[in-house]
């Protein structure tokens, strides 16, 4: 039998995926633990490996490649958890899944800003608390209101249509992305979103360059005390420099769905500000979009253990053909 590794889950089950590999004479195997040594020694011998959040690094994608792994597909869009320059160097096709979830994520990006402006969570909590209390002078009328988009793909798009429904007017700002959009205005820098924006919105993937692209600088330079939503990744943001501004006054609010370390420690200030809408890394989710995704990373990895060419490859490498 082949071996499919799991490098870690959150899922109930590999039902999905067993029904699908099953059929090619191959297994799924979790490793019993995501630390790099043990990751190594189960990927030495791997067939392909369905990368979870674990850190799939160099030491993990060398016993692989010595393996003769066919493939390493991340469960999700995002990959930077998986070392890509090593895995070209060492000759690991590595593959993702794109364009899934791209619409649950629009959507809780836009209820997080809606929520905010409408002040729901506080209304909400008010009546729970027995008062019948309006939030007034506190909630603006969104039509006219300025969305910032850093990062204008697949799923930038989307909250983008969502948000031009509403009458907020859009800038964005992506340094690869085409932004032709109507009634989307495209802005040549980030400060130009910094100073402009009542609502910025992060959507950009993680990388050495954008890294805490939200800063104390980027901060400093928001001049509307805008919201700051966050469904991208949690290492975009610099947190402490975001809870400092939250505190002093440079931002209106934050709701945040993802974060660099998580979950977010139980003690941290956030948890406590009413002016933090917090949310556990589930923009994502949906009934359908996670079956989806299971279902699309063991289609991924079919196709490499057959030697066909990968459907989202992240590297130049050719599939092996099937000896």
């Amino acid at each position: 039998m082949l071996k499919v590794l799991v490098t870690d889950t959150d899922m109930p089950s590999f039902e999905i995926e067993e029904g699908i590999l099953r059929p090619l004479g191959a297994e799924v195997r979790l490793a019993p633990s995501s630390d790099e040594t043990t990751l190594a020694a189960e990927a030495s011998d791997a067939a392909a490996i369905m990368a979870g959040y674990a850190p799939v690094r160099e030491p993990v994608v060398a016993a692989a490649a010595r393996g003769g792994c066919r493939a390493i597909v991340r469960y999700g869009i995002g990959y930077d958890n998986v070392d890509i320059a090593a895995a070209e160097r060492l000759g690991v096709p590595v593959a993702n899944v794109p364009d899934y979830c791209t619409d649950e994520v629009a959507d809780h990006t836009m209820a997080l800003l809606l929520a905010h402006a409408r002040r729901i969570v506080e209304a909400n909590d008010t009546v729970r608390a027995g008062k019948w209390d309006i939030p007034k002078d506190r909630v603006p009328r969104l039509a006219g209101r300025r969305l910032g988009l850093l990062g204008f793909g697949r799923i930038g798009r989307r909250v983008a249509a969502r948000a031009l429904t509403f009458g907020l007017q859009v800038d964005a700002y992506d340094p690869i992305a085409s932004i032709e959009m109507p009634g989307v205005s495209a802005v040549k820098r980030p400060d130009q979103i910094y100073e402009t924006a009542d609502y910025i919105s992060v959507h950009v993937p993680m990388n050495a360059q954008t890294r805490h692209m939200i800063d104390k600088t980027a901060l400093k330079s928001m001049r509307r005390r805008p919201l700051l939503i966050n469904t991208a990744r949690g290492g975009l943001i610099d947190l402490d420099a975001v809870t400092e501004a939250l505190g002093s006054g440079q931002l209106a609010g934050v709701a945040l769905d993802v974060f660099e370390n998580e979950p977010l420690p139980e003690d941290h200030p956030l948890r406590s500000d009413p002016s933090a809408i917090l949310t556990p890394h589930m923009s994502y989710y949906s009934n359908e979009s996670e079956p989806d995704l299971i279902r699309r990373v063991a289609e991924e990895v079919a196709r490499a253990l057959r030697g066909e060419p990968l459907l989202n490859p992240l590297t130049k490498i050719r599939v092996a053909a099937r000896a």
